[in-house]
């Protein structure tokens, strides 16, 4: 048994030091490697995306021609504000503000708010609507 080499540390031969040593520096290598084509690939995407969103905004100016001088016309009346949304009451001003804003940012600036109301609860839990969310959000089946 010339080649078997005991190390002081419980036992161990060389060749288990070495397969272990060996193997440690594999499996980083190919971490650092893994990360480094990552990383690779996202600065190749961001090129990509940059260079798609330059020839956008060239697509966008190639037919601008410089505007024709405007002739200032008479002031015109202001178009008359929306009429306030019909509101139910116990309802406060914050909550119309925040809804109007919601449905102004998702729809755009064509949309008038007629009205805002609150839903009826049929059978309405002591969790209050945000526990009956989880409830079904947890008993959900895995299908």
């Amino acid at each position: 048994m010339d080649h078997v080499l005991l190390l002081p540390a419980g036992g161990l031969t060389i060749f288990d030091a070495s397969l272990v040593s060996t193997s440690l520096v594999l499996v980083f290598g190919l971490l650092i490697l893994l990360c480094l084509i990552i990383t690779l690939e996202g600065k190749i995407f961001d090129s990509i995306n940059a260079k798609k969103r330059a020839q956008a905004k060239d697509a966008l100016h190639v037919g601008d021609k410089p505007a024709p001088a405007v002739v200032s016309a008479p002031a015109q009346a202001a178009p008359a504000p929306a009429p306030a949304p019909a509101v139910e009451g116990g309802i406060s001003g914050e909550i119309v503000a925040a809804i109007s804003a919601a449905v102004y940012y998702t729809e755009g600036a064509n949309v008038t708010v007629r009205g805002i109301r609150r839903l009826p609860q049929p059978g309405a839990s002591r969790r209050g609507v945000w526990g009956d969310a989880g409830v079904l959000q947890n008993t959900r089946p895995f299908i």
